[in-house]
């Protein structure tokens, strides 16, 4: 940003000499005298007169400046910001989060920028996985953090890790019985079929707990007899707690709830694999620092 005509006026009015401005301004007098006779006629007004060779400002000269020593000075702050941003100092970074998963992350992530990005903006936007990858193909968002079924060929996609679907059981219900241990494995095993007789107590069509639960059912080909649909996921675990049925419930999301009573067990998923993930669109990496800030948020909550 450049305001050639400001700088050559106010540069003028400050020397009061075409010979002494030109000097500063690094160009010929013959140059500067007829780009200010130019501009006069272009305004319509005379912003110089000369006394006693020197030139003076008009009262309409007088107005311009001071409009232009603003101007100036709103370039100047604007050439700062834009430096600063260049080198990734300062900024705004749009982020949009699960609003389920949005309590166990969004105040991490804001102590990490006070840390170490002091000087960035982040705007934080919550909502279901279909509106978030719909702001962030609108360009309203920057980068999205969820658990991604589909990726889509518009997105780039950095893993986290994977975010298995558990199967969630009362403590002393007697299914534990048919459960396998493996002594690598942070969870005891049970097959699906082992639960078939059991009241199913799922999220409702179209959240995306419900949507992996279906891809597992359809690759196992499980059908449920019993099935109980509750929208909030804390209460279909305090459910499983009461003994009312069996549930399901993602790895990340059962490791930040302190529901007594539950057991989690691993299920056979090879079909259906559920990822968290950073995504984000090929016009977001230009931003500086881009790329490193979303290393630094990938280790952070890998290491949740």
């Amino acid at each position: 940003m450049y305001l050639k005509e400001q700088t050559y006026v106010c540069t003028l009015a400050e020397t009061g000499n075409i010979s002494k401005a030109a000097d500063q301004l690094y160009i010929t007098q013959p140059a500067l005298s007829t780009y200010i006779s130019n501009l006069e006629q272009s305004l319509g007004v005379q912003l110089f007169v000369k006394v006693k060779n020197k030139l003076v400002l008009t009262y309409m000269g007088e107005r311009y400046v001071e409009k232009a020593r603003e101007m100036l000075r709103l370039q100047d702050e604007f050439n700062l910001e834009l430096s600063l941003y260049g080198k990734g100092v300062t900024g705004r970074i749009r982020i949009g989060v699960q609003s389920r998963r949005s309590p166990f992350i969004v105040a991490d992530l804001i102590c990490f920028f006070k840390q170490n990005h002091p000087n960035i903006e982040i705007v934080f936007e919550e909502g279901d996985i279909s509106t978030l990858e719909k702001l962030i193909e609108e360009n309203r968002l920057d980068l999205i953090i969820y658990t991604c079924l589909d990726r889509k060929s518009n997105l780039v996609y950095e893993r986290i890790k994977e975010d298995k679907i558990l199967v969630a059981i009362n403590s002393l219900s007697s299914l534990r019985s048919k459960t396998i241990w493996n002594q690598t494995d942070k969870y005891p095993w049970i097959n699906i079929e082992d639960i078939k007789d059991e009241t199913l107590i799922l999220p409702h069509k179209g959240q995306s707990l419900r949507d992996i639960c279906e891809l597992l059912f359809k690759s196992e080909n499980f059908k449920p007899e019993k099935i109980i649909e509750i929208k909030n996921i804390e209460t279909i675990i305090t459910m499983v707690s009461r003994n009312l049925g069996v549930g399901f419930n993602r790895e990340s999301y059962a490791d930040n709830m302190n529901v007594y009573n539950v057991m989690y067990l691993n299920i056979k998923q090879d079909k259906t694999p559920s990822e968290l993930v950073i995504a984000y669109t090929k016009n977001s990496s230009r931003i500086p620092n881009f790329m490193n800030i979303v290393e630094s948020i990938k280790t952070l909550l890998l290491n949740k």
